[in-house]
């Protein structure tokens, strides 16, 4: 369920199950596609994480601080310019700090798995949202662990 923006009707979407069905006995794809337009659409980085600097009344500034990020790197990401690496948005999410839930929108967002609590350093890193960790005490976490740090 995506937290910002919704769309009239958004709590009205079709269940995963409800689109597979249309799938399966439509004469065509294209036709599928064009009926569930809607359904489909996966917001973008820049459209996701804009929003969120509205929901939480925040500056691209207080983000790139937090995150650990420097130069324009992050406001080529929020406008869309760059594409953002997998650990990036991870990085982004603790500049905000984001949910877990809003952690996995952005990673779906960007087109990358969502954290996976059954993969060790995904799970040291939704540990490390849940308890709103700023960057360099995931790090310290993820390298005391021998695990891959955010950099």
């Amino acid at each position: 369920m995506k937290t910002i923006p919704k769309k009239e009707g958004a709590d009205r979407r079709k269940d995963t199950v409800t689109l597979q069905n249309e799938l399966r006995h439509s004469e065509s794809v294209e036709q599928f596609v064009r009926d569930n337009s809607e359904e489909l659409g996966v917001m973008s980085v820049s459209e996701y994480l804009n929003g969120l600097l509205k929901k939480y009344n925040l500056e691209k500034s207080d983000v790139t601080k937090r995150g650990g990020f420097n130069g324009n790197y992050l406001y080529q990401i929020f406008n869309g310019k760059k594409k953002a690496s997998r650990d990036k948005l991870i990085q982004i999410a603790l500049g905000f700090p984001l949910t877990v839930e809003e952690t996995q929108e952005l990673l779906k967002c960007g087109g990358y798995a969502e954290l996976y609590v059954r993969d060790s350093r995904d799970a040291f890193l939704m540990f490390a949202l849940e308890k709103k960790y700023v960057l360099r005490e995931i790090n310290e976490l993820l390298y005391k662990n021998k695990k891959k740090i955010l950099e």
